[in-house]
């Protein structure tokens, strides 16, 4: 176990403990960065390279931690550019451009996680709602959708729809979308989130119906 105290661990010592405990998360952000298993494994070498001839010292373990955190997360950030520069002299290619610096690896790959989840979950249920019978989507897309609208009976009033036609029709059109994304997903928290406004938390999710 590393102590908190590593004022008398040579500074290789400390780089080889660091890397032994916390190389697979390392490796596992630096190539969702760089997108190549030897490039992130380069990254990897590179930033602990850095570390060694920067030859700083640390009154902790976690201080340590993050500072080599923080050249890993720069150094796959301008191995990706740079691979992106070679790429666009043979192809232009519409890859987006990512922040020059960045603090937290791990928070880092959390967030590109969450943006990649929720681009996939909305991409379904963009596609669930389409595979919708017309009268459906109207429905869900008038009494789920429209942030305009605060209830079913507003919204068949709006739309001079009898409020039972129009809840049947939104009931129908949800269960359908649950079952298509059941296929989809096959993860049943997921689909129990549709209605509830779980999903998305934000611009395209699905707030429960109002009666």
């Amino acid at each position: 176990m590393i102590p908190d105290d590593v004022e008398d661990l040579e500074l290789p010592n400390l780089i080889e403990i660091l890397m032994l405990r916390h190389r697979e998360r390392w490796l596992r952000f630096a190539q969702r960065v760089v997108r190549d298993r030897a490039d992130a494994e380069d990254v990897l070498q590179e930033a602990a390279l850095k570390m060694l001839t920067r030859n700083r010292s640390f009154c902790s373990r976690d201080q340590a931690r993050m500072y080599l955190g923080r050249i890993i997360s720069n150094t796959a950030i301008e191995i990706y550019h740079m691979r992106r520069r070679q790429r666009l002299r043979h192809c232009p290619l519409n890859e987006p451009r990512l922040a020059s610096r960045h603090g937290d690896p791990e928070r880092l790959l959390w967030e590109m996680e969450g943006w990649q989840t929720r681009a996939h979950m909305l991409e379904l249920l963009g596609k669930g709602l389409a595979s919708l019978p017309p009268k459906q989507y109207e429905a869900v897309r008038m009494t789920v959708l429209d942030p305009a609208l605060a209830s079913i009976r507003d919204a068949g009033a709006e739309h001079d729809i009898p409020y039972s036609t129009l809840r049947h029709r939104s009931l129908q059109g949800l269960r359908q979308l649950r079952r298509y994304l059941h296929r989809a997903l096959g993860t049943p928290a997921l689909i129990a989130a549709v209605g509830s406004g779980a999903i998305g938390g934000g611009e395209g999710s699905l707030p429960p119906l109002s009666m």
